[in-house]
């Protein structure tokens, strides 16, 4: 079962409908600022997908308390990544995970582990190499995850790496299975062979389904779809752009729910035992 509560202009309505806490702070300038408390229960885990205006970033509160962010966005959005981490109350960054080594997941890595004091930076396997040169200067643990492999994140929140054969530069698809029951599927290849390897592993239909490589044709194919059967997609920006028409048509088509987050906003899921709840916000900054 999912709840969807889509473009609310009121953030004390989003924040009753959803059990999100508002808070005024002040600032440095004692001037007071909004910000928002995910408010997980305690085997809760909350997913926001940051509508970053250049790159892929998806922030993870998991049930241990411990806070992971899939990828960094672009260099050029630190400004917008961090003012949005701050509005969610985000002091702390415990693992980063790096889903490719391209500027639009990894721009902020070291802004990240030097002011949020990241601990752990993991890496595809076949890039750990090249993560230990480029990182070396930073006080952060690297590991490397390799292909059909199940990590644990915290209680009731496993990682399944998918295979990746074949690709020009090392990448990390995985799926972040919740309870045994939600799975959200970080996809970083748009590539049909690929899928076709993917398909091999006879795949659960998912909750949740993070578009690879901004929404380009190349892959997230009809079949593929069909095989997986998002309840939702989420669509990152990269800056010049656009999402390919061909493949809005084929999610329009099957009746999935889009977002993409140049338009939607970020994309806020919190979810629990026996279902999930989604909602937009509009971060103004």
């Amino acid at each position: 079962m999912r709840k969807i509560l889509i473009g609310l202009l009121c953030v004390g309505i989003l924040a009753g409908l959803l059990g999100l806490e508002v808070r005024m702070v002040s600032n440095s300038d004692g001037q007071e600022e909004m910000e928002l408390d995910l408010q997980l229960e305690e085997k809760d885990v909350g997913f926001v997908f940051l509508d970053l205006p250049n790159g892929e970033s998806t922030y993870l509160e998991l049930p241990n308390e411990e806070s992971v962010l899939i990828g960094t966005g672009e260099e050029d959005s630190e400004e917008s990544l961090f003012f949005r981490l701050k509005k969610l109350n985000v002091t702390s960054i415990d693992t980063i995970i790096l889903p490719r080594f391209e500027k639009e997941y990894s721009g902020n890595v070291e802004e990240i582990v030097t002011r949020l004091g990241a601990k752990t930076l993991i890496v595809p396997e076949e890039g750990l190499d090249q993560a230990n040169t480029q990182y070396e200067k930073l006080d952060v643990r690297i590991v490397g995850w390799s292909d059909d492999t199940t990590k644990e994140l915290a209680e009731h929140v496993t990682v399944k790496v998918l295979p990746s054969p074949s690709t020009i530069m090392p990448t990390l698809s995985f799926i972040v299975t919740i309870h045994e029951e939600h799975q959200f599927f970080f996809s970083s290849e748009a590539n049909e062979d690929i899928e076709r390897v993917w398909m091999n592993d006879e795949l659960s239909p998912v909750s949740v389904l993070k578009v690879a490589e901004f929404g380009t044709n190349n892959g997230t194919s009809q079949r593929f779809l069909n095989e997986i059967d998002p309840q939702v997609a989420v669509l990152f920006t990269r800056e010049n752009r656009e999402v390919s028409a061909q493949l809005l048509e084929r999610l329009q088509e099957t009746w999935i729910d889009t977002y993409r987050l140049k338009q939607n906003g970020a994309v806020i899921i919190k979810v629990n035992q026996n279902d999930y709840e989604l909602v937009t916000v509009h971060f103004k900054g």
